[in-house]
């Protein structure tokens, strides 16, 4: 199991919201390139990127996006607004391994002509979940849609790769749910990425016990808090 760190971008900053509200954020640098330089440098294997603005619909920080991923030395994931083609491309070409397609992944064929056209290591889902439920446009509002259906909707879809964030806890610090983790052992032929609520080094080797099955667990708040000592990391559970 994986540990890759979370670089949420809004207006050209590094935030991280409670509970996924862009109300009660907090700035941890005014400097994304630099963050994930750091993160790249003590080993990351991978880096997740979400672009809030986009996915808030107040710009855009693709530029921003492509350059730090032109930077680093580990691979960069990113979601966040990606609701075309045209995007998709245009961070793809510029060196993103994969870009996480959110709200629009409720179309079925669009999912489908993202992996036959990139191939479905490049095209991942981000399942954002609030009791149950599956929410969309930066979080904001519910789609009527169970959780656990839509990953079965998904995989019919030929993805692969699904970041699943318990919204509830995410930016919280109260640690993961493993009744809620636990429950998408059903889904283990995915590569599957989950996120929220991460606290400490004690919750990534409970969900490494209790989870094996999960790809990676991303950890945003808890690196930036320090409740994870940088100076113990490790990103391999």
């Amino acid at each position: 199991m994986n540990l890759i760190p979370a670089i949420d971008v809004l207006d050209g900053k590094v935030v991280r919201l409670f509970k996924g509200d862009p109300s009660r954020s907090k700035v941890y640098s005014d400097d994304p390139v630099r963050t994930a330089v750091e993160w790249a440098r003590r080993g990351a294997p991978l880096l997740h990127v979400v672009d809030l603005s986009a996915a808030l619909g107040r710009g855009e920080n693709t530029p921003l996006v492509r350059s730090l991923s032109e930077t680093v030395s580990c691979p960069v994931q990113t979601g966040g607004g990606i609701r075309s083609k045209a995007r998709a491309r245009l961070l793809l070409e510029g060196g993103i391994a994969r870009v996480i397609v959110g709200t629009k992944s409720l179309d079925r064929q669009f999912l489908s002509e993202l992996v036959e056209e990139f191939g479905p290591d490049r095209i991942g889902v981000g399942i954002d979940v609030r009791g149950g439920q599956v929410a969309v446009k930066g979080w904001t509002e519910d789609s009527g849609m169970d959780a656990e259906r839509f990953l079965e909707t998904v995989a019919q879809a030929g993805i692969q790769w699904v970041v699943y964030t318990d919204i509830s806890r995410d930016g919280t610090l109260q640690g993961p749910d493993i009744e809620k983790v636990s429950a998408l052992r059903r889904f283990s032929q995915m590569k599957l990425i989950f996120s929220g609520g991460i606290s400490s080094s004690r919750d990534l080797e409970i969900l490494s016990r209790d989870a094996p099955f999960l790809w990676g667990v991303i950890a945003g708040k808890a690196l930036y808090e320090r409740t994870i000592d940088p100076e113990k990391m490790k990103f391999l559970y």
